[in-house]
């Protein structure tokens, strides 16, 4: 640790005594010279016999041997210098060497000497310091010179590397030999305003630059090819532009710039900016030149007159509802005979005699006609909506009787939505493809229960709509007859009473009230129930039932009929559960309704 501390110490005891020696010796080297220089002048101006040459040893002579006796002063002041550090401090000893040197130069007695003495350490510091100050504030970077010229600064040797790389992947594009690309001169250089250092990717640009530039200037150097390479074309044939529909060829031109005119001019009415694509219904190929027989040469308004003109071609009819063959040939400008002839199929069967055969939707009927022969087709995206049908479940029910239809849950059709491709021809879908589908919404199953039972198994809907005796406890026995099946509780926290009866059994309004629900369905296990608030604050609940004939809402009265004895929702057989409750809590329905 003490070594560590000392380090600093050192270092500037050795830079101290280094300033004080070099400006000790310095000055004293400078006094000595002028004091030698205007002894000279002395003893130029004296009388005529001393010798030139003795004058000039005298100024070179003087200050040598002046410098070797003030180096052993130097080294002592230097050395002086040290001691002192050690014992005082760096700031005593220093103070104490300059007072030191002060004295010695005053002792002198020149004036000029003291001056000099003083000034000249002081300006040398000031030197020293911004000397250090301008190295430490300049920044530098490394100037890269490839191929005799400077492509650029950078911040160090690695972008150089990762340059080269990229480099090195990209010269394949280029006929260079060797893999002298590779290799560039660097240089640290100070930065200036003007410099910018650039990255590994604009490094490697440069560099390119400088490839394809030689690159280019052996390209404009062409090879001569050898005479055997050379093509001949000995057989006459010349050099055009071969037109050719759907990869035939229908002749050949000199110039396709006509031809490009009225094709571009058949598709502009259509150029609307509704449609993604606007082209023809046949591929034309016109803008290759190749070599061709002079008589395949022909004029542009040859061409033209083909691809302008029209031909004979199938036009497909399919039947849609409501068509008959009248307004089908009164449509396509036809006499009935003209289109009785014409040949029909059916899912793919010949029709034999299209006049006397039932017309049914879906028959397609060849129609001769004359159509462009090119067609302008127009191509854009469309999105289609399309209900997916809901499927239909029927259950069999033994408890319904025989013909008697429940619907338990509504069936509801889903959504579908396609984007498709669809290709017009003049403002006819002719072909579709379909780019995606998706599914907005799934369809819910329609399931339908069917009764099956027997005749015990009847509603008895001549049942009358009030009774006005059901029964000796507070409330109305619920059922026209009956007999409890099950009690509140039996071991299996039953919540209420259950009350067999025949399946079709009236139930009867316990107490008059309002009809808070009328669910139907599995609902919970309860299947068909009704729930009933009464003015007491009870809430009595009819669950299995057949049929509901009592709706939610409904103000009923007290023996007014609400439904019929049956087996839904978690039943085991035909009865009615009969529940009253208040506030959250069930009461045994034998406390408020006797048989």
């Amino acid at each position: 640790m003490a070594d560590k501390r000392n380090k600093p110490a050192s270092i500037i005891e050795n830079v101290g005594a280094q300033v004080c020696g070099s400006a000790h010796l310095i000055v004293s080297s400078a006094a000595h010279v002028i004091g030698s220089a205007v002894s000279a002048v002395k003893r130029c101006s004296a009388p005529a016999g001393q010798d030139a040459l003795t004058f000039f040893k005298g100024i070179i002579k003087g200050p040598v041997i002046f410098i070797n006796n003030k180096r052993e002063n130097a080294a002592e002041v230097c050395s002086r210098f040290k001691r002192r550090t050690k014992i005082f401090g760096v700031r005593r000893a220093a103070v104490m060497q300059w007072r030191e040197h002060r004295l010695a130069v005053r002792r002198k007695g020149s004036m000029l000497a003291s001056a000099v003495d003083i000034l000249f350490p002081a300006a040398s510091v000031c030197f020293l310091v911004y000397c250090v100050n301008s190295v430490m504030s300049t920044d530098y970077g490394v100037a890269v010179e490839y191929d005799g010229a400077q492509v650029g600064v950078v911040s160090g040797e690695e972008v150089l590397g990762e340059a080269q790389c990229v480099v090195a992947d990209r010269v394949k594009y280029y006929d260079i030999d060797g893999d002298y690309y590779v290799t560039a001169a660097l240089a640290i250089t100070p930065l200036t305003s003007n410099d910018d250092v650039i990255d590994e990717t604009t490094l490697a640009e440069n560099m390119e630059g400088r490839i394809s530039e030689k690159y280019e200037e052996k390209e404009a150097v062409p090879e001569p090819m050898p005479e055997e390479e050379a093509p001949e074309f000995d057989n006459g044939k010349i050099k055009a532009y071969a037109v050719r529909v759907d990869g035939e060829l229908i002749g050949a031109v000199e110039s396709y710039d006509e031809i490009e005119s009225v094709l571009d001019g058949i598709k502009e009415p259509y150029d609307s900016g509704e449609y993604q694509e606007i082209c023809f219904d046949k591929d034309i190929e016109y803008d290759l030149e190749e070599y061709v027989d002079e008589a395949q040469i022909v004029s542009e308004k040859k061409i033209l007159d083909t691809l302008t003109g029209v031909e004979s071609a199938p036009e497909y009819y399919e039947v849609q509802p409501g068509d008959n063959l009248w307004n089908i040939a009164e449509e396509k400008g036809m006499t009935l005979q003209e289109l009785s002839g014409c040949y029909a199929t059916y899912n793919g069967q010949v029709i034999d005699d299209l006049e006397h055969s039932v017309l049914r939707v879906g028959t397609l009927i060849q129609i001769e006609s004359e159509v462009p022969y090119l067609q302008v087709e127009c191509k854009k995206e469309v999105t289609f909506r399309k209900d997916i049908p809901y499927e239909t479940i029927t259950i069999e029910d033994t408890t319904l009787p025989a013909g008697k239809i429940v619907i338990d849950t509504e069936g509801k059709d889903g959504e579908q939505r396609s984007r498709a491709l669809v290709t017009y021809r003049e403002g006819t879908a002719v072909r579709k493809r379909t780019l995606e589908t998706i599914i907005v919404e799934e369809p819910v199953s329609e399931i339908i229960r069917m009764g099956v039972g027997t005749g015990e198994g009847t509603i008895n809907y001549s049942a009358p709509q009030f009774i006005t005796e059901g029964g000796t406890g507070d409330y109305f026995w619920p059922v026209d007859g009956g007999y409890i099946s099950a009690h509140q509780g039996d071991g299996i926290g039953h919540k209420g009473i259950d009350i067999a009866a025949p399946f079709g059994t009236p139930i009867y309004a316990a107490e008059a009230g309002t009809v808070i629900d009328a669910g139907t369905g599995w609902n919970g296990g309860y299947g068909n129930c009704i729930l009933i608030q009464h003015d007491d604050g009870n809430v009595t609940v009819y669950a299995h039932q057949a049929e509901l004939a009592a709706a939610y809402g409904d103000v009923v009265e007290k023996g007014q009929l609400i439904g019929y004895v049956g087996s839904t929702g978690d039943s085991n057989g035909n009865h009615l559960h009969f529940e009253i409750r208040n506030d959250g809590k069930y009461y045994d329905p034998e406390l408020y309704v006797a048989q």
